[in-house]
């Protein structure tokens, strides 16, 4: 009777494979069912014909599905186990949902040919960087572009352009977006110009749709995919061309669960592993993805000027030094005025939600905070006054609000500083005193765009129609107003605080605040209007906001690498981080203290720590962080044991390429 061996990789397990008998014919990418601790669970086979000689191995019991998954997309996966340091089992627990792994009857509908509609005539630059796209795609060769243009300067049309011709020779596209909210922006363009060949799918949808959508997907109904990070593990028959926009946003970056991967560097490996061409696109690229280029790792594909030679727009500092202690300054407030008499639109960006950031006694010094993470709770308020409560933004803490002092006993609580619920108050006031049109009045004038607002599926698009359609003038928002729109009628950006992210104890402040305040400016003057910013700022001498100002990424870029190379950071070194968590505070410091001893001893690698980590304690859990630091060519599965160390009543949590230290 026919036996052999075969290793199968099963999802959220910490090793990377098991070895079973069976009397089935396997392949490399079948999909089985395994016995696992007294219980049948889905596996994929990494290997058939294993050498492996152990004791006691159990059979397959049953083929799912032949070929489940392509050689090229599991040696992506194998990669991320060992650049990532997490298993097999972990990779395979992001990249295949539990509700995929099951036998689905795939009915496939009858074949549409694709609908090329009319789409406008390139300016040079983006004929340039469409013909040398192109010609790599052509030779079904592997290189990856870095389409750095600036805000407005039709990077997108790129996208279509390139997406047309791989579609017209049958060929497929993958376009991965940094958030479900910006799914369906980018959607909706691809349809116009593509119809029923595009979809999209995320973590929003039920999961009976994602479930029917990725076998759809796999199958080859689609030629264009559209999604945020997840989407990069879908197999594409076919695939040509994989295009990730807003290359620079953390929202890539996997911080919950192992592997903490970043999907932009994961899609440039896949691109090497099914030799298909990649585009990273952005008006703030990373600094690693522009040093990259300047090394020749990445080809530099570059749109100096908006499209029509529009100009950008003028950028204004209102130092709040020399200001009065107002949260809209009186120019702010002037300028608001006089978009809304003219009857155009205004985004308004402070990245802070809540009404209040602090609540605190001005006799006694009491300020009100987590009783978990000892930070101070924000003040949310409700259309109820009954309903409005304190709330903490790292850990979810939420309690009702406090009258009386606790400490003094005093009534003299005072809510301190401004977050959008507080922002949108003013700006109501200033609708509500210039008495617009009455068309106007029948619905809101200001929209408030954050998590607050946009907590189910489908709210953030809502909110997007309704300012299109141009009956809302105002969009108060944080991150989330700062990526990828492009309404006509926005003449005016307001940026109520420009200094929120510089407070953070991290290398990459700098970096995250030039991106930000420059994606967020460039939202203005896109239309037939020419656009105004004005930035509020108690530092506009800091690099980084006096270079967004300027609009002079090459000058922050030059700035900032100087600081790199001085530190030794990114991209003159490799970053690992360590995060030990747990409720005893003396056991986590004794186990990190641990860890830091075993990994000192190795050669190549530089260790500093054990730390207290920014939230020092998130709910009952304490967090210390070691960081490595160690050369571009280190090799990870040198540390590849971290994952098999047991802690005491600990866990240990690994961040390769961190975005955030701290």
């Amino acid at each position: 009777m026919f036996k052999m061996k075969v290793d199968v990789a099963i999802p959220n397990t910490k090793l990377d494979f098991f070895t079973y008998n069976t009397g089935i014919d396997l392949q490399v990418g079948d999909l089985v069912l395994v016995p696992l601790r007294n219980k049948l669970k889905y596996g994929v086979v990494l290997k058939a014909n294993s050498q492996r000689d152990i004791t006691g191995m159990k059979d397959v019991k049953e083929l799912i599905e032949s070929k489940f998954i392509p050689t090229n997309i599991l040696r992506l996966y194998e990669w991320m186990a060992d650049y990532y340091l997490s298993s097999l089992g972990e990779v395979l627990r992001l990249a295949l949902p539990s509700k995929i792994l099951k036998k689905y009857e795939y009915t496939q509908r009858p074949s549409i040919p694709p609908r090329i509609t009319e789409s406008p005539l390139p300016t040079y630059p983006q004929s340039n960087a469409i013909k040398r796209i192109l010609t790599a795609v052509k030779h079904d060769s592997f290189e990856t572009f870095l389409l750095y243009g600036i805000t407005g300067s039709g990077k997108t049309e790129v996208y279509l352009k390139c997406v047309e011709d791989v579609i017209e020779k049958g060929g497929r596209a993958l376009a991965l977006v940094p958030e479900i909210s910006m799914t369906p922006l980018l959607f909706k363009k691809f349809q116009e110009r593509f119809d029923k060949q595009v979809v999209t799918i995320h973590s929003s949808l039920t999961d009976k749709e994602r479930r029917k959508l990725w076998y759809a997907i796999k199958e080859g109904e689609y030629r264009v995919i559209i999604g945020p990070r997840s989407t990069v593990f879908i197999p594409v028959p076919g695939l040509k061309l994989i295009i990730v926009d807003e290359e620079h946003d953390h929202s890539y970056k996997e911080h919950e669960r192992m592997p903490r991967y970043n999907a932009r560097d994961v899609a440039v490996m896949r691109g090497k592993f099914e030799n298909c061409v990649v585009i990273l696109g952005s008006a703030t690229p990373q600094i690693e993805s522009y040093h990259n280029a300047g090394i020749g790792k990445y080809q530099l594909l570059t749109l100096k000027e908006r499209i029509d030679r529009k100009p950008m727009p003028e950028i204004e500092m209102v130092d709040l030094k020399k200001e009065s202690k107002k949260f809209i300054s009186p120019q702010l407030e002037t300028k608001i005025e006089e978009v809304l008499n003219k009857n155009e639109q205004t985004i308004i960006f402070l990245n802070r939600r809540g009404f209040a950031p602090n609540l605190i006694c001005p006799h006694c010094g009491f300020i009100a905070k987590c009783p978990y993470c000892h930070l101070p709770v924000v003040y949310h308020r409700a259309e109820r006054k009954e309903t409005a409560l304190l709330s903490c933004h790292t850990c979810n803490y939420k309690s009702r609000v406090m009258s009386i002092c606790p400490k003094c006993r005093r009534r003299t609580l005072l809510y301190r500083g401004a977050g959008t619920q507080r922002i949108e108050d003013m700006l109501n006031r200033i609708v509500e005193r210039l008495r617009l049109h009455p068309e106007q009045i029948s619905e809101p004038v200001v929209l408030r765009l954050d998590r607050d607002t946009a907590k189910r599926r489908g709210e953030a698009e809502k909110i997007f129609e309704m300012f299109e359609d141009g009956g809302a003038k105002v969009l108060l928002g944080t991150q989330l107003v700062t990526k990828g729109l492009d309404f006509p009628e926005v003449t005016l950006v307001g940026i109520v605080n420009a200094d929120v992210i510089l407070n953070l104890p991290d290398f990459r402040s700098s970096e995250r605040t030039f991106q930000i305040l420059t994606q967020v400016a460039g939202r203005a003057g896109r239309g037939a209007k020419p656009g105004k910013v004005l930035m509020q700022t108690y530092h506009p001498e800091q690099y980084s906001i006096l270079y967004s100002q300027l609009q002079d990424y090459p000058q922050f870029y030059a700035r900032e690498m100087k600081l790199r190379k001085d530190l030794q950071f990114p991209p003159f070194s490799k970053l690992i981080l360590l995060r030990v968590k747990g409720e005893n505070e003396a056991i986590v410091w004794n186990e990190a203290k641990k860890i830091f001893d075993i990994v000192k001893k190795r050669r190549n690698i530089r260790v500093f720590g054990p730390n207290r980590s920014f939230y020092y304690k998130v709910r009952k859990i304490y967090r210390v962080f070691i960081l490595l630091k160690t050369a571009k060519d280190f090799q990870h599965r040198r540390l590849k044991f971290l994952n098999s160390l047991r802690l005491k009543n600990c866990t240990l949590d690994i961040d390769v390429d961190p975005l955030e230290v701290f």
